[in-house]
């Protein structure tokens, strides 16, 4: 009876540790006007990416942007984008983006 509760405890655990989000593969890139942000695919499956772009001027202030759900099949990509005006560069940028399996839930 113990290791029936023990296989099923395991079987369980284990198919739940799939579901979790794990960080993206981002790559950023800043730019003056534009700060650009792009989550790649390198899995032998779809994923579903969320997240956030920021971008800092000068000044201090920050400015972002954000994405809800996004799917990348196969080798596919994203991007998403940050923009200021010419009289307000850019001189630092980041993003923090999640996945996950499209399969899981």
């Amino acid at each position: 009876m113990k290791l029936k509760a023990f296989i099923v405890l395991s079987l369980l655990t284990a198919s739940t540790a799939f579901a979790q989000f794990f960080p993206g593969r981002v790559d950023v890139v800043v730019l003056p006007g534009r700060i650009a942000a792009q989550v790649v695919n390198p899995f032998f499956q779809p994923i579903v990416c969320s997240g956030q772009v920021f971008g800092q001027i000068a000044s201090g202030q920050v400015f972002n942007t954000f994405f809800y759900e996004q799917v990348l099949p196969i080798g596919a990509y994203r991007y998403a984008y940050v923009t200021t005006t010419p009289f307000l560069p850019f001189v630092g940028g980041w993003a923090n983006i999640n996945c996950r399996y499209l399969g899981w839930f």
